[in-house]
């Protein structure tokens, strides 16, 4: 009962490997300023430097100036985290602030993330000489204490963390005002020091677009022991992978049996099976490990023993329906009048249908043979013969059914 409860839930067994890994950030800048020079950036307003605060540090000391920028990095730059150490060393007038600068632009563009006076934090939107405070979250600002700035661009999606000895806040907002820029460190009425300044890219979001459905695949060739297929290749966002193979030989089977780069021809092995019809199907897999939905399956009999010749198209006569003719240990031995063929008949595979879904080839024979021994099994349990020519050209015979009491006819006395 329990294997009729897994082919009526037809599993499939998928060996696709384990969860994809989402893509990690890389830096994309980054400044210590131990090396001495300024060369990667361009400054405006203020009086900026080197200085030594037990390492080499970039400040900004004159406190009278507005928008005093310090600027890196590329004016295409879209999607970021930009971080730095700062430290106020002055910030006690009303409208002095000291910070970093995402998506910098001309004058006082860009989205700042600002250290204000008055323990307050703020994520500000500076365009065209306006400035919107888009969040803001109270945190003590000390004049002489370090702080770690962090603000990411993502799209419309604005975050900001600070955090400093006495906590952390984060703050967020979406805004679509500002596309693209570099990044900037930046004082008003305010003097400061920088340090440690890095640029992550954003790693595109994690695919999680399957594939489309791979196409029925189509059989080019079928020798006795293999079978070539290819298919209808599968469409992705991004790009297929991966093709999986399925192979199976009752209408309950998918098996995993190849993993193929492309819907190339590949040849199969259908050899040792006693299926009595064989099908092949595909699913896709793309980089992200997402898997297509299995497609549909191209069916074919199992084959003869004995390699395909000749062009002939005309199917032999059936052979005649089997009957009981002895047993042998509680099996039956079915004989059955021979069919017959322009060609000849190379070989017959006696096919048995039992437990309502099992069907299996139980024998094959040289064509000169015409019995066989078949065991009863549980109901329907019928068994009909298939006649094969050189060309594999086939007929069918009619179907008896099998009980385990089943048992040959009574000779008449002479």
């Amino acid at each position: 009962m329990g294997r009729r409860i897994l082919a009526a839930l037809i599993v499939s067994f998928v060996l696709v490997g384990g969860p994809a890994v989402p893509a990690a950030a890389s830096v994309v800048f980054t400044e210590d300023f131990e090396s001495g020079s300024t060369a990667a950036w361009q400054f405006a307003g203020g009086r900026w430097g080197l200085a030594s605060d037990g390492s080499r540090v970039l400040r900004q000391t004159l406190l009278g100036i507005e928008h005093a920028r310090a600027t890196a990095g590329d004016a295409a730059w879209t999607g970021y985290t930009v971080a730095a150490r700062v430290k106020p060393t002055s910030i006690s007038f009303g409208r002095s602030a000291t910070g970093i600068v995402a998506r910098a632009g001309t004058g006082d563009q860009g989205y700042l993330l600002a250290l204000r006076p008055g323990n307050r934090v703020e994520l500000i939107r500076s365009r065209g000489g306006l400035r919107t405070v888009l969040a803001t979250a109270a945190l003590t600002v000390r004049a002489g204490t370090w702080y770690g700035l962090r603000l990411r661009v993502d799209g419309d999606q604005l975050q900001g963390t600070v955090s400093g000895a006495t906590g952390t806040a984060t703050l967020t907002a979406t805004d679509a005002g500002l596309a693209a820029g570099p990044v900037a460190l930046f004082t008003d009425r305010a003097a400061a020091t920088f340090d440690d300044v890095v640029v992550d890219s954003i790693p595109p979001p994690r695919d999680t677009q399957p594939p489309s459905t791979p196409g029925v695949p189509r059989l080019l060739e079928v020798t006795p022991t293999t079978a070539t297929i290819t298919w209808p290749a599968s469409t992705d966002n991004v790009g297929v992978t991966a093709y999986w193979v399925y192979f199976g030989t009752q209408f309950y089977e998918d098996y995993p049996v190849r993993q193929v780069p492309s819907n190339a021809p590949v040849t199969l092995p259908i050899g040792g099976t006693t299926g009595y019809s064989l099908h092949f199907s595909v699913r896709a897999v793309d980089a992200a490990g997402n898997q297509s939905p299995l497609g549909q399956r191209v069916t074919f009999p199992q084959p003869p023993t004995v390699p395909r010749t000749g062009q002939d198209t005309v199917p032999p006569t059936a052979p005649g329906t089997p009957v009981v003719t002895g047993m042998e240990g509680g099996s039956a031995v079915i004989t059955w009048a021979p069919a017959t063929d322009n060609e000849g008949i190379v070989e017959y595979h006696v096919v048995h249908a039992f437990n309502f879904d099992e069907v299996r080839v139980r024998a094959k024979v040289p064509g000169t043979v015409t019995s066989a021994v078949v065991t009863p099994a549980s109901i329907p349990n019928q068994v009909w013969v298939i006649a094969y020519d050189a060309s594999w050209n086939s007929s069918r015979s009619a179907a008896i059914t099998l009980t385990p009491t089943t048992t040959p006819p009574t000779p008449s006395p002479n």
